[in-house]
């Protein structure tokens, strides 16, 4: 739209950044959110929610880490900002709006760096079918000694620009190879937070359903086989009511949220692939 291009065009980010699509998809996913504000609400409210009964669960009051923050539409800001010392906002690039918006928070920090670990190297990346595709090495450090460490809505889109960029970088390396490597992404980001010695909060799709107003047309796994085994809360998200991205169908996605990944059961049942549309 040519709204978003010229948004696109004005908002400054290193190059590399801009040219693997993170500031477009950025714009595209606030865009968004303006048109189809009410089929988000509900999944935003269970967001903000999940958020706040962390908050006051924890025992902690000096710092915060809010992995991928993007706009901070499904961050109660406010709570964050009240109980804790510091809250840090992690995001490979934050959009000029929501600087603005923190103008007003001085216990606010912004850091901008790849949160997966990977996203740099991916873009030195030029290989045959021969050469390994990169492994993830997302930073530790980044949530070492945090109060509590938030990652909502992140999980399953850290793979996914990479792996476009390495269908474009690799045209030798096959689908088979770039699944392994989204996999692979999303394993070290769960293990980062499975090692954090604190509380962790995430919140993440575990399942993509295309339909026609409730036929099933297509199912996806934005996981890639990775599982969320522990007992949580689980809603429906209509990310995309038609016509957001066809005519034809919605797309409504399954959505897992665990306060405390770290103090969670384990659950027999870790897997939900029956997702009904309303």
């Amino acid at each position: 739209m040519p709204f978003e291009w010229l948004t696109h065009l004005q908002t400054p980010a290193p190059k590399w950044v801009k040219d693997m699509g993170y500031v477009r998809e950025a714009i595209a996913a606030a865009a968004r959110y303006r048109r189809r504000h009410q089929a988000w609400a509900f999944h935003l409210h269970r967001c903000r929610s999940l958020i706040r009964k962390a908050v006051a669960d924890c025992s902690g009051t000096g710092r915060v880490v809010v992995l991928g923050s993007g706009a901070l539409l499904d961050i109660p800001l406010d709570d964050l900002t009240r109980r804790f010392k510091t809250v840090e906002l992690i995001d490979i690039f934050h959009l000029p709006a929501t600087r603005k918006r923190l103008a007003g928070y001085p216990n606010v920090i912004l850091t901008e760096t790849d949160i997966s670990g990977v996203a740099e190297a991916v873009r030195d990346f030029y290989g045959n079918a021969e050469t390994p595709l990169p492994t993830p090495k997302p930073d530790a450090g980044l949530i070492a000694e945090a109060d509590l460490v938030i990652s909502a809505n992140l999980l399953s889109h850290l793979p996914l620009l990479p792996m476009d960029a390495l269908e474009a970088r690799a045209p030798s390396s096959t689908a088979e190879q770039r699944q392994t490597f989204g996999r692979d992404v999303i394993d070290h980001h769960l293990a980062m937070l499975e090692a954090h010695g604190g509380p962790v909060v995430l919140i993440t799709e575990t399942l993509r359903l295309i339909h026609d107003q409730g036929t099933p047309i297509q199912k996806a796994d934005p996981l890639f086989g990775a599982a969320i085994p522990y007992v949580c809360e689980e809603w429906a998200w209509e990310m995309a009511p038609r016509p957001e991205i066809s005519s034809k169908f919605d797309v409504l996605l399954q959505i897992r949220g665990v306060a405390d990944l770290n103090a969670a059961d384990q659950a027999r049942f870790c897997r939900n692939t029956t997702l009904a549309a309303p």
